[in-house]
C-alpha cells in the first residue's frame, strides 16, 4: 500500500474553535440541565408517589436525555466525526457553537 492511499483513508477532523465565556456558561448550564432535571423529577415523583415511581421516572428521564443527546450529536457534529466518541459536554459545545455563538 503506498503512502497516498493510506492518507486518503484517514478522515479529516473539524476542530471546534474556542468558545467565549458567555458560550461556555451556556454549555455548562445545558449540561447541568441534562444532569439535574432527571434527578429532580425522580425526587419529586418519589416524594409524591413513592420510591418505585421515583426510580422509574428517573430512569425514563435519563433515557430521554440520552436520546436527546444522540439526536443533537447527529444534527450538529460534522458527519465525518459521527463514528467518534463524544462526551455530553463536547456535543453541547458543538450545539452552542452552531446555534448561539
Amino acid at each position: 500500500m503506498d503512502h497516498k492511499s493510506m492518507h486518503e483513508e484517514q478522515p479529516t477532523i473539524d476542530l471546534l474553535p474556542p468558545l467565549n465565556r458567555k458560550c461556555l456558561m451556556l454549555v455548562h448550564g445545558l449540561h447541568g440541565l441534562f444532569i439535574f432535571v432527571p434527578v429532580l423529577l425522580g425526587i419529586w415523583s418519589w416524594l409524591e408517589f413513592g420510591w418505585l415511581y421515583g426510580l422509574l421516572v428517573w430512569l425514563v428521564a435519563v433515557f430521554a436525555g440520552m436520546i436527546i443527546i444522540s439526536k443533537l450529536k447527529l444534527a450538529y457534529i460534522p458527519f465525518n466525526q459521527h463514528e467518534l466518541s463524544h462526551s455530553t459536554t463536547a456535543i453541547l459545545k458543538w450545539v452552542v457553537f452552531k446555534r448561539f455563538c
